[in-house]
């Protein structure tokens, strides 16, 4: 095998010098990870893609067990696909919509998701709307299930949405849809990889996340959690040879979770993906997620607490990011400057939440989110960076030892 396609780990190590505080947009995968889907391209080259996926079918499969552990269902009800747009686009023009069926979606909704459900709810003749919050701007469950009734149809949930560490109340949600009529659907993007997820607790009929965030599993890749008594009455727009079936003229679709995957798709990405879950497995999730919170805490308060830096997060509970402004600085020059420090944070306004920015009147944000790796000295150095941007690095906040 050529040096071109032997690469290794070791080949993608990461700068010292830079600092990543955007794992919410996209997680650096672990060494093993990228070993992973490298080795599999090499496999490509020398075998042949064809072949070097049949080699694999074993390990393929096994993902499937896998990704079941991960999110606690059977693995028939797993289905992997290319992001979590594909996964929810999808299954969302396949959940059956008559004229005035009446769809309720979250404030933290993605644009992408509001899109898919406008789609849908507009070929049908049903509406949308937005769902009872409190003061907090979550889901208020109890109002909610006041305005309940037969023609709610759907309801969309953003567990974690983009523009704020709001963690919505997803297992109360599920309790109180429990018998009713509504296809319960949460976005998980956000959540997989830092909460333990329980689609049976959840009490949801279909759940779908990207694999690139807290996961930490490659780009291209996502999974979906579809029950089985959701899968039997989809009306799927999009079919191919995988999802469905051709005998004597007639089409069969598949009955499962699989009708949401494709025939065509990235082997080695794949397999990557099934890696970072793999990890993920193997740690404590409800551990992860303590020392996650306990780290985000710290550099919320130590941003907070510099004059001229605005934090906007709300939430009874919140998770693993910080959103916050700088007075007299726009989000995109801000987030240049820091990225020319080596600190790489994510930019949001409401053309990613259009629905939770703008009933909030915040016209942009910055986004630090943190993983397990984020320490005292990280912080301090993207503390110390925010201070001096504000004008005030003279006195920035003291340190707090993460692990006391």
């Amino acid at each position: 095998m050529s040096d071109a396609v032997s690469g290794n780990a070791a080949s993608a190590t990461r700068p010292a010098n830079l600092v990543h505080f955007n794992h919410a947009g996209a997680g650096q995968s672990s060494a093993e990870c990228v070993a992973e889907v490298i080795d599999h391209l090499g496999k490509e080259v020398r075998f042949g893609p064809m072949e070097a996926e049949k080699r694999m079918a074993a390990r393929l499969d096994y993902g499937y067990e896998l990704a079941s552990r991960l999110l606690g269902c059977e693995p028939g009800e797993v289905a992997f696909g290319t992001g979590h747009g594909q996964l929810y686009g999808d299954l969302i023009a396949a959940i059956p919509l008559k004229a005035g069926d009446r769809v309720l979606v979250s404030s933290q909704e993605w644009v992408g998701n509001l899109i898919a459900l406008k789609r849908r709810a507009d070929s049908a003749g049903a509406t949308i709307e937005v769902a009872p919050c409190d003061a907090t701007t979550a889901v208020d469950v109890e109002a909610l299930k006041r305005i309940l009734d037969d023609r709610v149809r759907l309801v969309a949930l953003t567990w974690i949405g983009a523009s704020g560490p709001l963690v919505n109340p997803a297992t109360e949600l599920g309790a109180a849809l429990a018998g009713t009529n509504a296809v319960y659907v949460i976005d998980a993007s956000q959540a997989l990889g830092q909460l333990p997820i329980d689609v049976t607790e959840l009490q949801c009929d279909a759940l779908i996340a990207c694999g690139r965030k807290y996961l930490r599993g490659p780009r291209g890749t996502a999974i979906a959690y579809l029950a089985t008594r959701l899968a039997s009455d989809l009306q799927p727009v999009r079919l191919d040879d995988h999802a469905g079936s051709w005998a004597h003229g007639h089409v069969t679709v598949r009955k499962s979770a699989r009708v949401l995957e494709t025939a065509e798709f990235s082997v080695a990405l794949r397999l990557g993906l099934i890696r970072a879950i793999e990890q993920a497995l193997s740690g404590d999730l409800i551990r992860t997620r303590a020392s996650l919170d306990r780290t985000a805490s710290c550099l919320r308060d130590r941003l907070a607490a510099l004059p001229g830096v605005r934090v906007h997060d709300v939430g009874r509970l919140k998770a693993a990011a910080v959103t916050f402004s700088i007075d007299g600085l726009s989000c995109d020059q801000a987030q240049s400057e820091l990225a020319s420090r080596g600190l790489m944070v994510g930019y949001n306004g409401p053309a990613y939440t259009p629905i939770d920015l703008v009933r909030r009147g915040i016209p942009e944000l910055l986004r630090a989110s943190v993983h397990l790796e984020t320490d005292d000295d990280t912080i301090t150095k993207l503390v110390q960076a925010v201070a001096e941007l504000a004008g005030n690095d003279h006195n920035p906040p003291m340190a707090r030892n993460l692990w006391i």
